[in-house]
C-alpha cells in the first residue's frame, strides 16, 4: 500500500495496546464462582437451581470469550508513519493508506493547555471514500501518533489553503467557509472585523460577536481542524477592507 501509494521513506510505527486481561480473568473468577454454586445445589437435590445457575455462569465465560477473540485481532493491529503519509492496518481488513496532501483528519477533542486530558480519537478520510478510525483504546502512544498526524497534514495542505484565500476563493470546512471577508457558516457571513474570539475548548467551535458567543458546529465536524483554526486567526487578527 505505501508503494502503491507513493507514501515514500518509512518513519515510524505504532502498534496495538497491550491487551488487558483483567476482564477475562474476572470473568472467569465469576463464573467460576457461580458454577461452584451451582455444583452444590445439584449435589444437595436443588438440581433445577443448579442447572440454572450452570446456565447463568455459561454468560461470563462467552463475554471472556468473545474479549479473548478480539484481543487476538487487535495484537495485529498497526500504524506506519512515512514521509508522505500513513497507513492503518486491523487484523482481518484491508490495510488503508493516506497521504498527506489529500487526507481530512477529523478528532472529536483538541486538546488545550488548561483543559482536562483528552481521549484521542481521530477519523481519517481519503480520495475514493477511503476510512479508518484510530483511538488510544486500540493503538498505543495515542499522543505521539495524533500530534504526527495532525502536524503532517496541516504542514503539507495550509499552503495551498493560504494560497486559495489570498485568490479570492472561499475554504470550506464542513459547514464553515472562510474567506478573505469573512467567516461563513449555513447562508450567514460573520465579517472577520466583527469576530472578537474564535474558540474550541467546549468540544464546539463557538465566535464571539460583540461580546456574544455564538456557537457554530462540533469539533470533530470540522476536517483539518488545525488547518481551519490557523487560517481563522490569521484572517481575524489582520482582516482585510
Amino acid at each position: 500500500m505505501a508503494e502503491y501509494q507513493q507514501l515514500g521513506a518509512h518513519r515510524d510505527t505504532y502498534l496495538a495496546t497491550p491487551a488487558d486481561d483483567t476482564f477475562v480473568r474476572g470473568c472467569g473468577i465469576v463464573a467460576g464462582s457461580i458454577a461452584t454454586i451451582g455444583v452444590i445445589c445439584t449435589a444437595v437435590g436443588a438440581w433445577q437451581g443448579g442447572v440454572a445457575l450452570l446456565v447463568i455462569a455459561a454468560l461470563p465465560v462467552l463475554l471472556a470469550f468473545r474479549r479473548g477473540i478480539l484481543n487476538r485481532q487487535n495484537r495485529a493491529a498497526r500504524i506506519d508513519l512515512f514521509d508522505h503519509g500513513v497507513t492503518v492496518y486491523r487484523s482481518g481488513q484491508r490495510v488503508a493508506g493516506f497521504r498527506w496532501d489529500s487526507t481530512e483528519v477529523r478528532q472529536q477533542m483538541i486538546p488545550f493547555h488548561d483543559t482536562t486530558a483528552v481521549s484521542y480519537y481521530l477519523a481519517l478520510t481519503g480520495p475514493g471514500s477511503v476510512e479508518a478510525t484510530i483511538d488510544e483504546e486500540g493503538f498505543a502512544r495515542a499522543r505521539e501518533w495524533a500530534r504526527a498526524i495532525q502536524s503532517a497534514v496541516t504542514a503539507t495542505q495550509l499552503p495551498a489553503a493560504v494560497a486559495a484565500i489570498d485568490n479570492g476563493d472561499t475554504v470550506t470546512f464542513g459547514e464553515v467557509g472562510l474567506s478573505l471577508d469573512a467567516l461563513h457558516f449555513q447562508g450567514e457571513s460573520f465579517p472577520w472585523e466583527n469576530i472578537q474570539l474564535i474558540d474550541a475548548r467546549s468540544g464546539h467551535i463557538r465566535i464571539k460577536l460583540t461580546g456574544t458567543w455564538r456557537s457554530l458546529t462540533p469539533v470533530g465536524a470540522i476536517p483539518n481542524f488545525y488547518i481551519f483554526n490557523e487560517l481563522a486567526e490569521r484572517l481575524r487578527l489582520t482582516p482585510v477592507g
